[in-house]
């Protein structure tokens, strides 16, 4: 077999890419090696390094960072989340009632603020000093002191 001249064929296996290596003259398949992801997901979120830093000093507990985590890794663009409690609390393992707390704690503390409901479910926008996902950041900046004069009143 001649390998100086292998063929590359990118495939799909069980959901999974891989790339198959065939011999150049005959070609028998010489390997099969799995493609390593470049990165972990197609969503980003970024993070104000300052603001993280003080949010370490809050000292949160381990289920409230967790509900902190959990709503950077599903905040859509504009800094929205349509929360469902329950299902927060499974995919978390942690109890409902343990979500519902962190998430007062974190609007007690200005990193989230509640927004209007969505059917059964509340809506919450992280705050864009914290972390921002999306394209107009000053917008959504002006959108977060709005709904946070909004509580207040």
């Amino acid at each position: 077999k001649n390998l100086e001249t292998p063929i590359k064929i990118p495939v799909h296996l069980n959901e999974k890419k891989y790339i198959m290596v065939t011999d150049g003259e005959t070609g028998d398949i010489t390997g099969c090696f799995p493609l390593k992801n470049k990165h972990l997901g197609n969503g980003w979120v970024a993070l104000y390094q300052d603001a993280i830093t003080q949010i370490a000093k809050e000292r949160l507990t381990g289920e409230q960072s967790s509900v902190f985590l959990y709503i950077l890794g599903k905040t859509d663009f504009d800094n929205y989340l349509t929360v469902n409690q329950t299902k927060m609390a499974e995919e978390l393992g942690i109890h409902r009632v343990n979500v519902a707390k962190a998430l007062k704690t974190l609007r007690e503390r200005s990193i989230i603020v509640e927004g209007p409901r969505v059917g059964l479910n509340k809506t919450y926008r992280l705050n864009p000093y914290v972390a921002h996902k999306g394209t107009k950041r000053d917008q959504t900046i002006i959108d977060f002191k709005t709904a946070l004069n909004d509580k207040e009143k």
